[in-house]
């Protein structure tokens, strides 16, 4: 902290004046011109987490040309693909994690059968998630055609499958997995393509690229033309 080695977890600081550095890497930003924040197209298989006890690849395994600290906002769980946001400023980490903000997060879930009105609404109106936990209202529609990208689960046998979208404006734990379970509709595949009004865009599986502060302001905003 300003050039000496801190050791006590409450001395104080001010944000806009004192300097902190953690491995040589400057923190604590928050909006200045040392603010970083990327998008990256998480792919199955790396666990949202700077390091994993078990050995298993890491989303920082894809951030490896980076040479700066960020931090993820929120998660994606191991099998799931799509937008995650990494930044050093933990007062736009606050404001995008924060229930209290609403900012929406969208997904398409490829799940197996198809659903029915009953389905879409129950989705549509909320549930018990299983511990009690109740899921916020959210927007559901059937896609007319499947992502164009090569689904990793094929179809089960007679079942066939459905692409869903799902807006919600809460993160809890596998929380798209364990909606689509409650009506009979297990996840094969999942999605996370925006946050706010940011897409995924054309950004390939592995990829990142540093957000604009036009695509900041994007992330912050409601949604809009969904259907619900």
């Amino acid at each position: 902290m300003n050039g000496r080695v801190e050791r006590s977890p409450r001395s104080r600081i001010d944000p806009g004046r004192d300097r902190i550095l953690v491995d040589g890497r400057r923190v604590g930003t928050s909006g200045g011109r040392d603010r970083l924040v990327l998008a990256l197209h998480k792919p199955v298989g790396l666990v949202t987490t700077r390091s994993d006890p078990g050995g298993r690849p890491t989303v920082y395994e894809a951030l490896a040309d980076l040479d700066r600290w960020v931090f993820p906002v929120g998660r994606l769980d191991r099998d799931t693909s799509g937008l995650l946001i990494f930044t050093n400023d933990s007062a736009l980490g606050a404001q995008l994690t924060d229930p209290r903000h609403h900012v929406p997060r969208t997904y398409h879930a490829r799940v197996r059968g198809h659903p029915d009105a009953g389905a879409l609404g129950a989705l549509r109106a909320g549930m018990d998630l299983g511990d009690g936990a109740l899921s916020r209202p959210a927007l559901v529609r059937l896609l007319g055609s499947p992502r164009p990208r090569a689904s990793s689960t094929p179809d089960p046998p007679g079942a066939g499958s459905s692409w869903l979208e799902l807006v919600l404006t809460e993160g809890k734990n596998r929380q798209v997995r364990r909606m689509c379970a409650h009506v009979g509709h297990t996840v094969f595949d999942l999605v996370r393509v925006r946050i706010g009004r940011l897409d995924l865009g054309t950004l390939a599986p592995g990829q990142w690229r540093a957000l604009s502060p036009d695509d900041i302001h994007l992330l912050t905003q409601g949604t809009q033309g969904v259907r619900s």
